[in-house]
Parts: structure tokens; C-alpha cells; sequence
């Protein structure tokens, strides 16, 4: 075996364990959305907005779509949804993509009420990791190249 073909291996177990913990991951966040009726989009949604507004950022509907990486039509049906439930609102304009999006008292309480049980979630999975593997972890998930 050449030093190309234990790269291979490498690079290849590692994909699989990747996509393997992301998988198990979605199945844990989704569960703990579903638990509130929500879906992992629409929650991460909320996050997201909750995320936004702590730093003093408003979001547009396409601003949302890019964090979300979902496409512009599917944030449209999750904000629908959350609009619904009167979690989220809406700042009217003609070009519904150009809408920002906020949340409001209904979701904060909501998001409050779940943040007990993703800490749990997230201590239970993570806890057992120290700080400085978690940041090595996110450095490397950040060299990632795609393009």
C-alpha cells in the first residue's frame, strides 16, 4: 500500500465518521425539536433569529436562507409555519425575500422553555470533551474546502 492509498483510507474513514456523527446528531436535534412541534429547520430557525437579535443584527428572509442553507422557498414554508404558531414576525415589504424577520415574545418563551433540554442534549453528547478539543474540532470542520 502506498502512502496515496493509506491517504485514501484515511480521508475516507474520516468522511464516514463525519457523516456518521452528523447523521446522529440531526436525529438528536430533530428529537428534541419534535418535542415542541417543531422541525430541526424550524427550530434552528428560531436559534438563529435568537442569535441575530443578541447581537443587535436584523435579518432578511434571504439573510435567514443563507444561515439556514436552505433554499429560498423552504425558508419561506419554515418562517410560514413559524409565522403561524406566532412565533416569528414579519416587517412588510413588497419583495417578500427583502421581509425582516424577527422573533417575537411567543418564540423567545419558547426557545427558553427548550434550552434546558438541548443543554442537556449538548452535555450529554459533549460533555466528556474538553474546551480546547472542541475548538481543534471546529478549526478543522472549518478548513473544509468545497469550491
Amino acid at each position: 500500500m502506498t502512502s496515496n492509498d493509506e491517504t485514501f483510507i484515511q480521508r475516507s474513514r474520516a468522511i464516514a465518521a463525519i457523516v456518521s456523527t452528523a447523521h446522529k446528531l440531526y436525529r438528536e436535534v430533530t428529537h428534541c425539536a419534535k418535542t415542541y412541534k417543531l422541525t430541526e429547520s424550524q427550530y434552528n430557525a428560531l436559534r438563529i433569529l435568537r442569535g441575530a437579535e443578541r447581537r443587535g443584527e436584523q435579518l432578511t428572509q434571504a439573510d435567514l436562507a443563507d444561515r439556514l442553507i436552505a433554499s429560498r422557498a423552504n425558508t419561506t414554508w419554515i418562517l410560514d409555519r413559524l409565522e403561524e404558531r406566532k412565533l416569528i414576525a414579519r416587517k412588510g415589504h413588497t419583495d417578500r425575500r427583502k421581509n425582516l424577520v424577527e422573533l417575537t415574545p411567543t418564540g423567545v418563551k419558547l426557545l427558553a422553555k427548550i434550552d434546558p433540554e438541548f443543554d442537556a442534549m449538548m452535555t450529554r453528547i459533549l460533555g466528556h470533551v474538553d474546551t480546547g478539543d472542541l475548538h481543534t474540532l471546529m478549526g478543522t470542520l472549518g478548513s473544509f474546502k468545497f469550491e
